[in-house]
């Protein structure tokens, strides 16, 4: 808050209140630098080395639920382990019984494809007809 005098009366002040911006700029600035180096950790956390593929990313506004199978055959939906056989009870509790969810498939291209067949047939027989097998994009 600065003070001014006034030049015909030097007794009486004068308050000048204006907004400084400044500090406003400078912490919306790190908040970017945080998001923009959270945004590429957000993704998933199971390393998996996807196979390349010509599909064009989608734009959805839902957060799909992925299933991750990894090069060992070891199976995670969304970050948590778990077996082939709770993937139906699980995907049901997660959606609410709401079979229109999308499930992306996310699998080590040195995975057995019979391995991912049977992910992809156990999500299919739980009643979701959307099902989609996640690649890199090809450089």
């Amino acid at each position: 808050m600065a003070v001014s005098f006034d030049s015909k009366n030097s007794k009486k002040r004068r308050v000048i209140s204006e907004i400084n911006i400044t500090p406003f700029v400078d912490v919306l600035l790190v908040l970017l630098i945080i998001f923009m180096v959270a945004a590429p950790m957000m993704t998933s956390s199971i390393n998996i080395d996807l196979p390349k593929g010509a599909a064009t990313p989608s734009n959805e506004k839902i957060q799909p639920i992925s299933i991750s199978v990894k090069s060992d055959g070891s199976i995670f939906l969304q970050d948590e382990s778990i077996k082939l056989a709770t993937i139906p009870s699980r995907l049901l509790q997660i959606t609410g019984n709401n079979l229109s969810n999308k499930i992306y498939v996310r699998a080590d291209k040195n995975l057995d494809y019979g391995r991912v067949m049977e992910v992809v047939r156990t999500v299919s027989l739980a009643g979701f007809n959307q099902v989609s097998l996640a690649t890199e994009l090809a450089q």
